[in-house]
């Protein structure tokens, strides 16, 4: 597993937000077949997923797309707008449910042996729908981008 290191612009995402419970599955699910409705998306194949780190069992996930503008937000949706960060990247490949061995891998292999140390921040989950739509198969693939400083 490689990381690069990466820099992004802040950005602004329109989705499916849910608080206090994990359902990362769901939510893409959801948003692969409503993302039609953001009319503003900039690449309306791509869907980002970001994630912002438990504090006292607070979980929060959105899926949705980055849009260029925030004026229109579909019903049931909402707009959230993320600030400027470095990061590593890294690839998952195989279905979502095997995430999480990818995760602990960036976590506890990774990351530890690197310069690198995670920060509060969102961490983002980006996939191509035009090539990967099948959460469940094998050459699913997912962009992941884990908020990281120099040094520990």
């Amino acid at each position: 597993m490689q990381g690069k290191v990466v820099y992004k612009e802040g950005f602004s995402v329109i989705g499916i937000a849910k608080n206090g419970e994990y359902q990362k599955e769901n939510l893409l699910k959801q948003i692969l077949k409503e993302k039609e409705m953001i009319t503003s998306s900039k690449e309306s194949h791509m869907i980002t997923g970001i994630c912002m780190a438990p504090k006292k069992e607070n979980y929060f996930y959105i899926a949705g797309t980055e849009v260029a503008d925030t004026a229109c937000i579909p019903n049931g949706m909402s707009v959230h707008t993320f600030p400027s960060f470095t990061y590593l990247q890294f690839k998952h490949r195989g279905p979502i449910t095997s995430l999480g061995s990818t995760y602990n891998s960036i976590w506890n292999e990774w990351l530890p042996n690197s310069p690198y140390s995670m920060i509060e921040g969102p961490a983002l989950e980006i996939v191509n729908t035009a090539i990967h739509s099948n959460l469940y198969s094998d050459t699913y693939e997912m962009d992941i981008y884990i908020p990281i400083k120099l040094g520990q």
